[in-house]
């Protein structure tokens, strides 16, 4: 008989990944997100090295900018890659 616990429970385990393992999900994440250049809105400041938040494609997201600027709520920015599930964000489109 199949058992919902067993079976989900796994999803959930404490236990990590190796390293290669987390080589290959970031690596899926980032080779099929199809949104880079994309606009976005800031709705949660984000300061340098810190995560903030934005409105994109109609959600959410956690956010991330690596220069050494704040970006305020209303500022308009651009997606230019994924760590996981933070948006990487930019003023201007990546090239």
């Amino acid at each position: 008989m199949f058992n919902a616990i067993k079976a989900f429970g796994s999803l959930f385990s404490t236990q990590g990944y190796s390293t290669a393992n987390n080589l290959l999900i970031k690596n899926y994440v980032n080779t099929n997100f199809n949104y880079f250049n994309e606009e976005a809105v800031v709705d949660e400041s984000i300061y340098p090295n810190q995560t903030g938040r934005v409105r994109f494609q109609g959600s959410w997201w956690p956010a991330r900018c690596d220069r050494q600027i704040t970006l305020t709520p209303g500022d308009t920015v651009y997606v230019i890659g994924v760590d996981s599930i933070t948006l990487l964000v930019s003023l201007v489109p990546a090239d």
